[in-house]
């Protein structure tokens, strides 16, 4: 005998329920028939009986409804472990979870599907699984460590250190990956296919974990676009293109994430904390200042960026925009650059020769307009920081490693402006921040506090190049070098 399932047998009953109210809301007593007999009998109130019957079908109907509905509840339930079951099969390497018997595994596997629904994408459900923040960290970490290979962030910190834009030299990937973590609170592992979100035992705060929907949609984009937008074969990119890439992701998550949660005002971010405060999770991270405004770049101008091109095309516009990403940050915080089919190309800095004693440099790097801005930032209120990295056209930092227990190496930025104009205003601004920072009186080439430092202007005006070395005898090298 077939077995109906508890849907099937909902339906059913429901009609009968329906059909047979129906047929009685209709009845009505007919007169009695005429008989040939004449018989005496008691009156029967067929209403009354009809009534009763009703209502006693009706509770049946109720209790039938509200086992089919823990049945429904019940079958849900493990559908959603099946579901888990059947990924946890195809992972890599994946942690074993074991779930509490008092916890109520949040949806993400159907938040994904609505939010993807939504951007337009056609995709299965991330597997998910919840693990240690530090587990999250070392996943991203290893991400990280892909995208730049060889200490290739360790090499931009001792250029920045160079600088003197940061403090010291230091590993800035396990910085960012713990910043990540807190952003997103979880990271889609390409390798295991998985997508590990923060247990919230072990999370550094509640705004940790209410990242959650986020980084389900920054998974999602990174699963269905990372191989495209992130290709090792054509080696490091530069820290100006890697910022532009990161905002094209990011800010699409985000934008994906808000629009989700205007349909699903439940799901709505629950983190009362500014981004400033103190104790928000972010701010736990010991990152320098400058680093920060790096690392956080891409989620603050990329919602921007995202926005502007979904307003000019929908989705179609922003998943054409990975075949075709922003090359600089700042096609990011301009995007009608962006959007112009006739965009200017990069200019590259081109220098006769680039050892420094015979001996190449260990770090080679485009910084773009934002970290130009920043760095002016730091002694100069926004407009003058504004006005004086408006201009910039290409830029290269480079760093060569300081003999005799320096603290900080050699470093020489060269920038390029649109016009003459245009450089002056940075000029400008770069000889005040020398000033406030060495305490010096805005001379254009000084020593002061164990280093040599120089601003020189070059390329017919357009140009200006800082030199930061740890000796006289490397910063005559450098001017030379830069001429």
């Amino acid at each position: 005998m077939m077995k109906l399932n508890p849907a099937t047998l909902l339906i059913i009953l429901l009609a009968l329920g329906g059909a047979a109210a129906l047929f009685l809301a209709g009845l009505k007593p007919e007169p009695p028939p005429v008989a040939t007999l004449k018989v005496e009998a008691a009156p029967i109130d067929v209403t009354n009986k009809a009534v009763e019957d009703l209502k006693k079908q009706i509770v049946l109907l109720e209790g039938q409804i509200e086992y089919l509905q823990g049945q429904n509840d019940a079958l849900k339930d493990e559908n959603a472990q099946m579901i888990q079951k059947l990924g946890m099969l195809g992972m890599k390497d994946a942690p074993k979870m074991t779930p509490k018997d008092d916890d109520v595994a949040p949806d993400f596997v159907g938040m994904g599907l609505e939010m993807m629904k939504m951007r337009k994408l056609h995709a299965l459900p991330l597997v998910t699984t919840a693990v240690s923040q530090e587990e999250v960290e070392k996943v991203i970490l290893a991400w990280l460590k892909r995208q730049q290979p060889n200490e290739e962030g360790k090499k931009l910190a001792r250029g920045l250190a160079a600088l003197g834009w940061i403090p010291e030299a230091i590993d800035p990937l396990p910085l960012r990956a713990a910043l990540l973590a807190r952003q997103l609170g979880g990271w889609y592992d390409d390798e295991s296919e998985t997508m590990f979100t923060i247990d919230p035992s072990t999370a550094s705060g509640p705004a940790v974990t209410s990242n959650e929907p986020l980084g389900i949609a920054f998974g999602q984009l990174l699963r269905e676009y990372g191989s495209i937008l992130y290709q090792p074969q054509h080696g490091p990119m530069k820290t100006d293109m890697r910022l532009a890439r990161d905002s094209l992701i990011a800010g699409d998550a985000a934008l994906t994430r808000f629009l989700h949660s205007l349909q699903n005002p439940a799901s709505e971010l629950k983190d009362d904390l500014p981004a400033e405060d103190p104790d928000h999770p972010i701010n736990q991270v010991p990152m320098p200042a400058y680093l920060r405004e790096l690392a956080l770049f891409p989620f603050n101008r990329g919602f921007d960026f995202a926005q502007t091109l979904h307003s000019a095309g929908s989705f179609p516009q922003l998943n054409s925009a990975y075949s075709r990403p922003p090359i600089s940050t700042a096609e990011v915080i301009e995007p009608e650059i962006y959007l112009d089919q006739e965009r200017p190309a990069p200019v590259e800095i081109q220098l006769a020769e680039v050892k420094l004693k015979g001996v190449l440099p260990y770090l080679d790097d485009c910084l773009g307009k934002f970290a130009c801005v920043t760095a002016l930032r730091t002694y100069n209120n926004d407009e003058d920081a504004a006005l004086g990295a408006r201009g910039l056209v290409a830029d290269r930092l480079l760093a060569w490693t300081a003999d005799g227990g320096a603290k900080r190496d050699h470093a020489a930025w060269q920038t390029l402006f649109m016009d003459k104009s245009s450089a002056d205003a940075f000029y400008k601004a770069m000889i005040s921040s020398l000033k406030q920072r060495y305490e010096t009186k805005g001379e254009s080439e000084f020593a002061a506090q164990g280093r040599f430092v120089c601003l020189l202007r070059n390329r017919s005006g357009a140009g200006v190049v800082l030199i930061e070395a740890a000796s006289e005898e490397a910063r005559t090298a450098l001017k030379l070098l830069m001429k």
